[in-house]
C-alpha cells in the first residue's frame, strides 16, 4: 500500500472518529447525560468533562481529515493532534472504567466503553504512526 493510500485511509478514520464522538455526545447531552444504575456519580462527571476534550479531538480530527484529503502541509500536524488527543481519551476511559469497577457489571455501556477505547488506543496509534512515518518521508523529499 502506498503513502497515498495510507494518508486516504487515515483521513477516513479521522473523519469516522469525529462524527461519531460528535453523534454520541449529541445524543448524551440531548439525554442530559444519564447514568445507569450501577454507575458511580463521578462518570456523569467524567463524561461531562470529556465533552470539551473530546469536542477538541473532534476538532483536530476535522481538521487533520480535511487538509489531507486536501493535500495541505497541515493536514498531518493536525491529523496526529487529533489521534494523539483520541489515544489519550481512550487511556484515560480504561483507567476510569478500571479504577471504578465498571468492566465487572460488563453492561451495555462497559460493552459499548472496549469497543470505543480499543478504537481509541489501535486505530489512534495507527494513524499517530501512519501520519509521523509519511509526515517524516515527505520533508526529507
Amino acid at each position: 500500500m502506498d503513502d497515498l493510500a495510507r494518508t486516504r485511509g487515515v483521513a477516513v478514520a479521522l473523519l469516522l472518529t469525529a462524527v461519531g464522538t460528535t453523534i454520541v455526545y449529541a445524543d448524551m447531552i440531548a439525554r442530559g447525560y444519564p447514568l445507569r444504575p450501577g454507575h458511580p456519580e463521578a462518570f456523569r462527571d467524567l463524561e461531562r468533562a470529556m465533552t470539551w476534550a473530546d469536542g477538541y479531538m473532534s476538532l483536530m480530527a476535522l481538521a487533520g481529515c480535511a487538509g489531507l484529503l486536501l493535500n495541505r502541509w497541515w493536514g498531518r500536524p493536525l491529523g496526529i493532534a487529533g489521534a494523539a488527543a483520541l489515544v489519550y481519551m481512550g487511556v484515560l476511559d480504561v483507567a476510569f472504567l478500571s479504577q471504578h469497577g465498571m468492566y465487572a457489571h460488563f453492561d451495555s455501556v462497559a460493552r459499548l466503553m472496549i469497543v470505543v477505547d480499543s478504537w481509541a488506543l489501535g486505530v489512534g496509534a495507527w494513524m499517530i504512526f501512519t501520519l509521523s512515518k509519511t509526515f517524516v518521508q515527505e520533508q526529507r523529499s
